[in-house]
């Protein structure tokens, strides 16, 4: 029906105008490393409309954020030689995507100083 499609397409238009937006895209994690004991690393492409990004690692029940601007970010205060589950979530005024697919990484063993 013409007359359906041009009251949604006008309805579309409106909410566009008015500044109504959607959170964005689910980024995609393309790596994630770890070079000390305490952080881990974490690289992706951007996303467009992003502001910021939600770094989330997990050690079962434990987990720590951060919010970075951009590619590469880093969680730190993470413990020593843990293997942490690592999600990425995009963020704009519409609000936050979903989480991308998790990657793992575990932080680095602290060794002990040799004399």
């Amino acid at each position: 029906n013409l007359f359906l499609r041009f009251k949604c397409w006008s309805i579309y238009n409106f909410w566009r105008q008015v500044g109504v937006s959607h959170a964005p895209e689910i980024p995609i994690i393309d790596q994630a490393y770890s070079k000390l004991s305490t952080s881990i690393t974490v690289e992706w492409a951007a996303v467009t409309g992003a502001s910021n990004y939600l770094l989330t690692a997990q050690d079962g029940d434990m987990f720590i954020e951060t919010v970075v601007t951009n590619s590469p970010g880093t969680v730190t205060g993470l413990k020593a030689a843990v293997l942490y589950k690592i999600t990425i979530r995009s963020i704009n005024t519409g609000g936050r995507s979903q989480p991308s697919p998790s990657k793992k990484a575990k932080t680095e063993m602290v060794l002990p100083a040799t004399s």
